[in-house]
């Protein structure tokens, strides 16, 4: 079934990669998504398959079928010790990681016409959003050579620039309370609930950006 179009904000997450079984990101956009639902507002969540042939269409296809008015994309950067506000996308993709269907890009890794794209958001008013929330946080000038930077430079290209995009990049989240004794849980990993709450609030303003930017077009 087609979604309808014009949805308040997308969020997405990914599924699955090599190495990491458990993409945390899957669950952070749908716990996002469902806090704002919850609040009355028409967001979304799509988890993509971490994968340039199924993921990355899946994601363009989704973008025009809905004509989300914001957009807030969330990866996993594993080795981190901050949340990570990504400013560019740069639109090149390595050929030394494998997908999750164990494919690289076709093509040999090269900077794309137009690259970097800058986040369409304000990333320094989403850094005080996560730090009001006592989340560390830095901004990021690149947001990898894998999927992430690849999603997020086709977000970015495929977009009016009135629709406010923006890529997070998370480290590992804290585990659920008595799964591991408290001294051996790193103290710059967010909690889930935690961080939830905060990029639903980045999500809300990104929201009323987008829905303020669609009105100033439309007249």
């Amino acid at each position: 079934m087609t979604a309808a179009t014009g949805v308040d904000l997308l969020v997405t997450g990914f599924g699955p990669f090599p190495h990491v079984r458990v993409n945390p990101t899957a669950a952070l956009a749908r716990a996002v998504a469902g806090r704002l639902a919850r609040a009355g507002m028409d967001a979304r969540a799509l988890v993509l398959e971490t994968s340039y042939s199924g993921g990355l269409p899946a994601l363009r296809r989704h973008l025009d079928e809905t004509r989300p008015r914001a957009v807030l994309m969330l990866g996993l950067a594993a080795r981190a010790r901050f949340v990570r506000v990504e400013l560019f996308a740069r639109g090149r993709s390595s050929r030394l990681h494998a997908d999750a269907r164990g494919a690289t890009p076709m093509a040999a890794p090269a900077p794309a016409r137009g690259m970097p794209l800058r986040s369409s958001a304000s990333t320094g008013a989403a850094l005080e959003t996560l730090r009001r929330a006592g989340i560390r946080t830095r901004l990021s000038p690149t947001a990898g050579r894998y999927l992430c930077d690849a999603c997020y430079a086709a977000a970015l290209s495929g977009r009016d620039a009135g629709v406010p995009v923006i890529f997070i990049h998370v480290p590992w989240l804290r585990p659920s309370a008595g799964t591991r004794p408290a001294n051996r849980i790193a103290r710059f990993r967010p909690g889930p609930a935690q961080l939830a709450a905060a990029l639903a609030e980045l999500g809300r303003t990104l929201a009323g950006s987008g829905k303020r930017n669609a009105r100033q077009r439309s007249r």
